[in-house]
């Protein structure tokens, strides 16, 4: 993979800091399609198999690569940092030289720095993405409600949104996109806001989650390629939409 710039939680593994210049050599499982899951079984008493959806499993990415640092004491210290990284999970970033950013939230595998032999070391990491998705730009498109918005993005697979209702709309609203529908049955009152994650079905005004306030549940992901409208609509009362989702890439 060719990449002009490597992160990980913060810390440079491609490029220039304050220990020196790190070279990445080589990141195997990034830009590779994770593994299928599939429970697809034979037709009984038939012809072919029974059609189901493709699922991806979790994806493991291995780096390596080395450290040229200032001094031998900051590449010692640059052991000590790249040990100490992912105690919790953290965020991976990568941006190609064509300029294209990509991230995913990493949670720790092998982390495995080298010896330092006087300015020099290397390094080899295990990382373990539970999501397999890479995300992209931020993109956010924001209409009045009862105005369509034309939303899009430039990644290779479904991006879910999170959509921010605000406004006065006492009777509830709908939010539509590619003829799927999602019906909110709870009234938003002026100075409240509404968050609905369109992944996890979660409704929740001004951050505490809500029950039983959704009716028609078809809840939507953009898909990459044309654009697509987004629309929303209250039977009473006025307020605008937010619909905001990262590019996404498998």
């Amino acid at each position: 993979m060719a990449s002009k710039q490597v992160t990980l939680e913060g810390q440079v593994l491609h490029g220039h800091d304050r220990y020196g210049w790190w070279q990445v050599n080589k990141i195997e499982g990034w830009d590779e399609t994770p593994p299928e899951k599939s429970t697809q079984s034979d037709v009984v008493n038939g012809h072919g198999a029974i059609a189901v959806p493709v699922y991806y499993g979790s994806r493991t990415v291995t780096v390596s690569g080395r450290l040229v640092a200032k001094g031998h004491e900051l590449a010692l210290q640059a052991k000590r940092a790249l040990s100490a990284l992912l105690l919790d999970s953290g965020q991976f970033s990568t941006v190609s030289d064509d300029g294209v950013e990509l991230h995913a939230q990493a949670w720790r595998g092998r982390i495995t720095p080298g010896p330092v032999l006087g300015r020099w070391m290397t390094f080899d990491l295990e990382l373990k993405f539970p999501d397999p998705f890479r995300y992209g730009n931020s993109r956010p498109f924001s209409s009045a409600v009862g105005a369509p918005v034309e939303v899009f993005q430039r990644g290779t697979a479904p991006a879910w949104p999170v959509v921010t209702v605000t406004g006065s709309m006492p009777e509830g609203y709908e939010l539509t996109l590619g003829g799927q529908l999602v019906e909110v049955t709870k009234g938003l009152a002026s100075g409240s806001t509404h968050t609905i994650d369109m992944r996890t079905g979660i409704l929740r005004e001004n951050g505490s989650r809500i029950y039983g306030s959704i009716g028609i549940a078809e809840y939507f992901a953009v898909k990459p390629g044309p654009s697509q409208s987004f629309y929303s609509v209250a039977a009473t009362g006025s307020g605008n939409a937010t619909i905001r989702f990262n590019d996404t890439y498998i």
